[in-house]
């Protein structure tokens, strides 16, 4: 999965200067500042101020173009401090608005002038994302220079910035607000600040649905899905479990600690298809603990998780190929986090973004020079790997263009930090993505132990079913995230009821009650952020009896295709009685 470039604010000046021997190079502006404001909406607000100052003794008249890169552009102001300004004209094209102005500046003077308006098309991004690149500007060489050119940027109220490039100032406060200074010369550009800011924490609502269809001519009995439902690895995300068409038998959590749900969807007769819907609530902040490399150890104190160091069947670490390209990408580099970073930053030259139907692994990545997300992490795992940095794979969804795809990325173990995310795929065209996410990533599960992407097995008897999953999601406002919450709480009690009944506990007693108190204040709550963490104390509480005593059935760790081996125990029963037989006959004789 790959996301789009943001959209470019591109302000392009353009002077004229009168007489015809006039020296434009004389007229510069001391200052532009401009500053934006990004509404809910994705409108933006501009103001931009400009200072010219003449150096020249002589008076020139001045004609300004200024082109934005959008023709929906309303409530267009231009004033001077001085009055000095002739007349400005506004024209619009597709997708560009020009507005032309016109003033005169005597030797030796200055001009202060703003422009303000309000703007559409200017910020892109989708759900919880609100990102672009502004302040852009292109001076050809009769063109004013910018002695000091400004650009600060405001996001909404309650977000967090997630990226600026270049790098920028953070001004305290909210909303976020971050400033850039420089300076450009004409002829020079400036590509502009791009910034992008997300609304936290952001609620989603997913609805999985598994489709399975007997396309044979014979039944499918005892259908049993063992499905990953979330994990509770990622520190910057809470999930639970709202409901299931189908109530689930146990859950459970594996080794990697990915929490399970098993389904029962019983008998699918010849032609027919069953479905099972689950409702999943994710709630996702921004993650960016703004680790350092001066906060994490060396590579050789990670040495101990052996088991995140080895080859396995997408992540070749051991093959010659990726060893030489592990050893060229590091460079040497002992440090763990900056080990990290060189990884990331190989991959993302070594690759060029290209979907694939079939996923191929990390050699072929290699070798092939392109991939999608799976390939990016395979690499990115099996080069680490191969330098010595643990690594893993975390596998969920992407949400982009007001809906989720499938995605991929990895995590990096950094001694004194533990296990860090890192996209390499988003690395590429949607800036810095290296112990930092932002909350369009949603993780399933994780991947460590082996390299499978699987989130789903199967156990039944007779003939093998064709299987389709389809994920829709929803952005919930608090209103409607409590009300899922609720619905989580009431899910994970039933579910630890039933494990407790099975096997009764003191303790585990009193954590069921704590979660049944919990959820009672969550619907007895009237506002949303109580509902909110009620509900969220309840799912806890419940799971905690989940964790103590759900397990993976064992009939589903052993299973045994009775309709193949019934013939064949029938054939074995036959070659035992001729056997027998043929040993009376002979004892007879």
């Amino acid at each position: 999965m790959k996301k789009c470039l943001p959209l470019l604010l591109l302000l392009i000046l353009a002077v004229t200067a009168t007489p015809a021997n006039a020296q434009p190079s004389s007229t510069y502006y001391e200052l532009v500042e401009l500053s934006y404001t990004i509404n809910a909406d994705r409108t933006l607000n501009a103001h931009e101020k400009y200072v010219a100052y003449n150096s020249s003794t002589r008076t020139y008249t001045y004609e300004i173009k200024l082109q934005i890169a959008t023709d929906e552009i309303y409530d267009i102001n231009v004033w001077s401090d001085a009055e000095s300004l002739d007349n400005y004209e506004v024209e619009k094209t597709a997708e560009k608005t020009t507005i032309t102005i016109r003033f005169k500046l005597g030797g030796r003077k200055r001009l202060t002038y703003h422009i303000s308006y309000i703007a559409d098309n200017l910020v892109s991004g989708a759900g919880p994302i609100y990102e672009g690149k502004f302040g852009g500007i292109i001076l050809g060489p009769r063109d004013f220079s910018h002695q000091k050119h400004i650009v600060e940027i405001q996001g909404l109220a309650g977000s967090k910035l997630f990226l600026t490039n270049p790098d920028a100032q953070i001004l305290e406060g909210d909303p976020p607000t971050v400033r850039y200074e420089t300076s450009i010369d004409a002829p020079g550009s400036f590509e502009g600040l791009e910034v992008q800011f997300c609304t936290q924490p952001t609620y989603y609502k997913l609805t999985l649905t598994e489709r399975l269809t007997n396309q044979s001519t014979d039944k499918i009995d005892d259908m049993r899905l063992n499905m990953i439902l979330f994990t509770e690895e990622a520190s910057w995300q809470f999930a639970a479990l709202a409901s299931s068409s189908y109530q689930v038998k146990t859950m459970y959590i594996d080794n990697e600690n990915n929490w399970h749900g098993v389904f029962e969807v019983g008998e699918i007769s010849p032609g027919a298809t069953k479905e099972l819907q689950l409702e999943l609530i994710y709630e996702i902040d921004v993650y960016d603990p703004r680790i350092s490399e001066n906060d994490v150890g060396e590579l050789s104190e990670a040495s101990w998780l052996t088991a995140y160091l080895e080859p396995d069947n997408k992540w070749e670490s051991d093959h010659p190929l990726i060893v030489q390209a592990a050893t060229s990408a590091v460079d040497g580099e002992t440090n763990a986090y900056l080990a990290g970073q060189k990884i990331i930053k190989f991959v993302v030259n070594r690759l060029n973004y290209q979907t694939q139907t079939t996923r191929h692994g990390a050699l072929w990545a290699y070798l092939n020079r392109i991939g999608d997300c799976s390939e990016y992490t395979d690499l990115s795992i099996a080069l680490a790997r191969a330098a010595g940095l643990p690594a893993r794979a975390m596998y969920g969804w992407g949400y982009s263009k007001d809906n989720l795809g499938g995605h991929a990325w990895v995590e990096f173990y950094l001694p004194n930090k533990g296990w860090q995310p890192a996209d390499p795929t988003w690395a590429e065209t949607s800036g810095d993505h290296f112990v930092k996410l932002n909350p369009i990533h949603l993780t399933r599960g994780i991947r460590g132990m082996n390299s499978s992407e699987s989130n789903l097995t199967f156990a039944y008897r007779g003939a093998s079913p064709e299987f389709k999953e389809t994920v829709n999601s929803l952005i919930l406002t608090a209103s409607g995230a409590a009300q899922e919450y609720i619905n989580a709480a009431e899910y994970a009690i039933v579910v630890a009821e039933k494990l407790l009944a099975d096997s009764p506990s003191e303790n585990l007693s009193e954590r069921l009650q704590l979660a049944q108190q919990n959820l009672e204040q969550a619907q007895t709550a009237s506002d949303e952020t109580q509902k909110i963490l009620y509900a969220k104390q309840s799912v806890e509480n419940a799971n905690e009896v989940i964790r103590a005593l759900g397990k993976l059935p064992e009939e589903t760790e052993f299973f045994i295709d009775w309709d193949t081996l019934l013939p064949v125990l029938s054939i074995a029963c036959v070659i035992v009685v001729v056997v027998l037989s043929i040993y009376v006959i002979r004892k007879g004789v």
